[in-house]
């Protein structure tokens, strides 16, 4: 039992009364401990939803058997065999024709029927996953004709991060209007009584449950050091992210561009011109012309400059410790990042003199992160194997693209996100500080 039991109990009560009898509640679990869920469970929760097949592979062994398992984060294929090992309720975060069949591969190896739920895609945020609205049907004819050990039993769907209800409500009625199966998993705390509104029989809970989720470094080890070690530049090597987060926001709103410091955050990484896209197509539901792009980002740049008078940003804390120790035991360092601003990739090698190897920047890729291009390429020129590279980064976009590039991914968290929302990108680690990840690299 933990001190946490009665707020559970309570959190739990106060939720069920707001949920019909015929919605089904799934309590998202993924990072608490499993004292908290056996407290759910004594409750009478049965249902709980995990992101991490590793996390899952820990928790199953020590927990009552009648647990309905649903595996509700991002899925890679390389994935699938040790998912599927743990016999899973429900896969409800199927995105891609890719891990379909791979899922049904491994399903037909192992001689049972996986049930799924396919991930739509409604939201008007490039950074979530799933198939496009029109594009279901034809899933399903695939699935019903050629992939006989999957069984699909509806769909799930993730809205819009923002606070503008029609806009949320928008995309629940979307996926509802597709009416495929019995099952419409939507609605997560913040938004989940909108979901039942818009015919949601599933909801995914957690921190209304159980409370905010606090993610500590694992205890993974290794024997060596890597060859190489591919560091983002804001907020990793630079404590630029405030000034970038004041500049953003303000040439944003000064284009009629609502946007806040906490966007700027969550958007990190990304190219500026695919920022500012996103940020219209939310208001406008087109694409941004082209001479407003280049304008708002202008303005961003120049704001930028204007805030930091023309100078480096100071560095993030013990970095310099960190980049030492690496190149003092024989290790590459790199530097990838999403960014365009001269003023700081000018300045990397007076910075720290003899340190780099190698640079990708925006301009040297065509696709920007989360799109793993930046890290495959850095990866690529470096000559060495994946398993001898890692990845460190502070920026949950920045995360997803090294993990979808293969590599062992760090996350050092120095910005104001909570440490859920990197390991929810499927970071192998996270650490509070570059100190913290000093002490590691010399363990």
């Amino acid at each position: 039992m933990t001190d946490n039991k009665s707020l559970i109990i309570n959190n739990l009560e106060c939720i069920r009364k707001s949920i019909p009898n015929d919605v089904t509640l799934v309590c998202v679990s993924k990072f608490q401990s499993v004292e908290a869920i056996r407290d759910a469970y004594e409750a009478g929760e049965r249902h709980f939803g995990e992101s991490r097949v590793q996390e899952l592979q820990h928790k199953v062994p020590l927990l009552p058997k009648d647990i309905h398992w649903h595996f509700i984060g991002h899925l890679q294929t390389n994935k699938v065999r040790d998912l599927l090992k743990l016999r899973p309720y429900l896969i409800q975060s199927v995105d891609s024709e890719r891990l379909l069949q791979a899922i049904n591969e491994e399903a037909e190896k192992q001689g049972f029927i996986q049930d799924i739920l396919l991930e739509v895609h409604v939201a008007k945020e490039e950074t979530k996953t799933g198939f496009a609205p029109e594009d279901i049907a034809p899933i399903i004819n695939t699935i019903r004709d050629n992939l006989h050990n999957i069984r699909c039993l509806g769909l799930m769907t993730m809205a819009t991060n923002t606070d503008n209800e029609e806009e949320i409500r928008r995309c629940f009625i979307s996926v509802r209007n597709i009416n495929i199966g019995n099952i419409l998993s939507m609605g997560m705390s913040d938004d989940y009584k909108i979901a039942i509104e818009c015919g949601a029989t599933m909801v995914r809970i957690g921190s209304s449950i159980f409370g905010e989720r606090v993610t500590q470094a694992t205890s993974i080890t290794h024997r060596t050091l890597p060859k190489a070690v591919f560091f983002d530049q804001d907020g990793v090597l630079f404590n630029s992210m405030p000034y970038h987060a004041k500049s953003w926001e303000w040439a944003m709103n000064k284009h009629g561009l609502p946007f806040t410091k906490n966007q700027t955050y969550r958007n990190e990484g990304r190219t500026g011109a695919s920022v500012i896209q996103e940020a219209y197509r939310l208001i406008h539901n087109e694409d941004a012309p082209q001479e407003l792009i280049e304008a708002v980002y202008q303005d961003k740049s120049d704001r930028f400059i204007q805030l930091t008078g023309g100078q480096l940003p100071e560095l993030i804390p013990d970095i310099r410790k960190v980049l030492g120790y690496l190149r003092d035991n024989g290790v590459q360092c790199w530097v990838v990042t999403g960014s365009g601003q001269r003023s700081l990739i000018n300045n990397l090698e007076n910075t720290f003199p003899g340190i780099f190897s190698g640079f990708i920047t925006a301009f040297d890729v065509v696709h920007g992160k989360p799109n793993p291009e930046p890290y495959l390429k850095a990866w690529e020129r470096s000559g060495f194997k994946k398993e001898e590279c890692y990845v460190v980064e502070n920026a949950p976009l920045g995360v997803r693209a090294g993990k979808a590039a293969g590599l062992f991914t760090i996350a050092v968290n120095t910005g104001i996100l909570p440490d859920s929302v990197l390991a929810d990108e499927g970071a192998d680690i996270v650490f509070p500080n570059m100190a913290a990840l000093l002490q590691w690299l010399k363990q």
